[in-house]
């Protein structure tokens, strides 16, 4: 059986990740759109470790790095900004990361989110990734899991699915 860090919550829609992930990987395409990525984590050695990964591996396909310290903050941005992709921490105060996907997600979002932002592909990033917690995640439109500590290729694969999974990228 795979581990839980490498293996998506949905089957993979594609071919395994490129080994170097650029726009044409996830799209097909050589165009230069670029991501714009909210990272959500109470800890902030944490939402630090996550963007310099980003800005030092995927520097190709990210555009943007917004770090957010807790779920009412990132639903309060995206009642104003439209993002690509998002990487939710789970074990949150306040407001867990599964209640703010909720909340996403909901047509009826007291916050205002955003009707781009509603079908933002989210990513759990935990130390909570129990086969019924990854179901749980899936079944509150998350679309993958990658498990604490963080590394490139898990992230790389399930960045790759999640944006595979939507249309386009919003920036497009």
């Amino acid at each position: 059986m795979a581990s839980p860090a490498s293996s998506p919550l949905v089957a993979p829609l594609s071919p395994p990740p490129s080994p170097s992930m650029s726009m044409e990987s996830i799209n097909g395409d050589d165009e230069t759109r670029r991501l714009r990525v909210m990272i959500v984590d109470d800890n902030n050695l944490n939402l630090d470790i996550l963007s310099r990964m980003l800005d030092r591996h995927f520097a190709d396909t990210v555009d943007s790095v917004v770090k957010v310290s807790s779920g009412k903050e990132a639903l309060a941005l995206l009642a104003d900004e439209i993002f690509d992709l998002i990487l939710m921490d789970i074990d949150m105060p306040e407001l867990s990361g599964v209640d703010t996907t909720l909340e996403i997600r909901s047509a009826n979002s007291v916050y205002g989110v955003l009707s781009a932002n509603k079908s933002v592909p989210i990513i759990a990033v935990t130390t909570s990734d129990a086969a019924h917690q990854r179901k749980r995640y899936l079944e509150v439109g998350m679309y993958d899991c990658v498990s604490k500590p963080i590394h490139k290729d898990p992230l790389r694969f399930a960045i790759e699915g999640a944006l595979k999974s939507v249309p386009a990228v919003a920036t497009g």
